[in-house]
């Protein structure tokens, strides 16, 4: 289990995130999503040690800043939102870099596997820089799966932290992304990601956590928290939440959503 107590985080003199508390069980995949500039890409990254904060991060009951680099790096593998590579990679040498930092080094077929489990096969040899930026961002997602392609090791669960996974992907390759996020989390990993698409939120989350302004406005099911009262306070426009039959399916149309010109609408656009 992670969790987060207190998590306070200011960029230079800006505060970011306001006493952020959350909890992500493994076997679930937890969706954080918000409105721009709500602190998202920000939390993710205290979570994973790459932006500085007060409070306190726990991996299991310990403390995340008491690992080593390379022990997290056995336990977890990050999906930023953008990876440029300088050097002239091919696919497979940057899938492989998953490998250095993870245990299953042993397994020199992994590659090949994350890559066919991305939907790229036949890949390996082609220039990372060729390729378009959605399959790019699906070769990124290799290189984590091959980093902690198991989801549970030695008894302990791992942990994929996903930033904007499904941003520069067609809808097809949206949802196969989200499977696999699904299918981690159904082998007994964790699951965290950033998400723009309440749609796909509501489809594969098992947990939802509702920033804005840098606060959690809410957490819990999907169901709970995309309401329509809830996310119109985030957004600062007026959304509709609709069930499908037999009722268990919640999703959003776009074109019911209204600016309401509120107060939040008017600090974001001020």
């Amino acid at each position: 289990m992670l969790t987060v107590e207190n998590i306070e985080v200011t960029l230079g003199a800006t505060p970011v995130l306001h006493g952020i508390d959350m909890v992500a069980q493994p076997g679930q995949v937890t969706a954080i999503v918000g409105h721009n500039g709500s602190g998202k890409t920000t939390l993710l990254r205290a979570m994973t040690q790459e932006t500085p904060y007060t409070g306190t991060i726990r991996l299991d009951g310990a403390d995340l800043a008491s690992f080593k680099p390379w022990e997290l790096a056995t336990r977890r593998a990050v999906l930023p939102q953008a990876s440029r590579i300088a050097f002239p990679f091919t696919v497979l040498e940057v899938v492989r870099l998953g490998l250095l930092a993870g245990r299953d080094g042993a397994r020199k077929a992994l590659p090949q596997e994350a890559l066919a489990r991305v939907g790229l096969s036949g890949f390996e040899g082609r220039y990372y820089q060729e390729l378009s930026g959605g399959e790019q961002q699906r070769v990124q997602l290799a290189r984590v799966l091959a980093q902690v392609w198991e989801p549970v090791q030695d008894g302990q669960p791992r942990w994929l932290f996903l930033d904007e996974p499904v941003s520069s992907l067609d809808i097809g390759h949206q949802l196969e992304v989200m499977e696999i996020a699904r299918e981690y989390a159904r082998g007994g990993g964790g699951v965290i990601a950033v998400m723009h698409d309440l749609n796909l939120t509501a489809m594969f989350a098992d947990h939802v956590v509702l920033l804005a302004d840098g606060r959690c406005l809410s957490a819990g099911r999907p169901a709970q928290v995309m309401t329509d009262v809830t996310l119109s306070q985030a957004y600062g426009c007026t959304l509709q939440v609709n069930t499908s039959p037999p009722g268990d399916a919640t999703y959003l149309l776009p074109h019911l959503a209204r600016r309401t010109g509120g107060a939040h609408h008017a600090r974001r656009t001020g």
